[in-house]
């Protein structure tokens, strides 16, 4: 399954300690060849995956099964190129972790009379009721409305949505007109 950009702070946490004992090279000499479309082994050279982008101080790093965001620290130089401390495999198997704990998180979290806040961080409603992958949304300002559970994200201030009630209004709107 091919997951969008998940950060995987777990991941950054097992990669960087052990990054200083299992390569030679220092990790800011990584830093310079840290650039997207360049590949990424691991200790023993074996291909981990192509850098997708590189931000101040994180990499997207696409394995080709999963896209996993990681700190520029847990990149050391190779002699093929930039490494890092573990297989496509274990980076991959840690994003599935990551993944199902998170899908757990917000399954837990979408039951009926949840606050569901906009990207704003203003509440636009509340779950009426979780039907498989459908989420009905009472809204604050205007009737219900169904939406993908894949469109909601569980987080420290509970459920939001991508969007804000604005943009949700807009949205149904057309949808509606559609």
């Amino acid at each position: 399954m091919k997951l969008s950009t998940l950060t995987i702070a777990i991941l950054g946490a097992v990669l960087s300690p052990s990054l200083a004992l299992a390569q030679a090279a220092p990790a800011a000499a990584a830093g310079s060849a840290l650039s997207a479309g360049v590949m990424v082994y691991d200790p023993q050279g074996g291909e981990v995956g192509k850098i997708e982008s590189v931000a101040s101080d994180s990499v997207v790093l696409d394995t080709g099964s999963n896209k996993a965001t990681l700190p520029k620290s847990a990149f050391a130089s190779g002699a093929k190129g930039p490494t890092v401390n573990a297989t496509k495999a274990q980076i991959d198997a840690l994003v599935a972790a990551s993944a199902a704990k998170a899908s757990a998180a917000l399954d837990a979290s979408l039951i009926p009379g949840a606050q569901v806040r906009g990207k704003a961080g203003t509440v636009i409603g509340s779950v009426k009721e979780v039907a498989g992958d459908q989420v009905i949304l009472e809204r604050s300002n205007g009737g219900p409305v169904s939406l993908n559970k894949r469109a909601f994200t569980a987080g420290p201030s509970g459920l939001s949505i991508t969007m804000t009630a604005g943009e949700l209004e807009a949205a149904t709107a057309q949808s509606a007109h559609s």
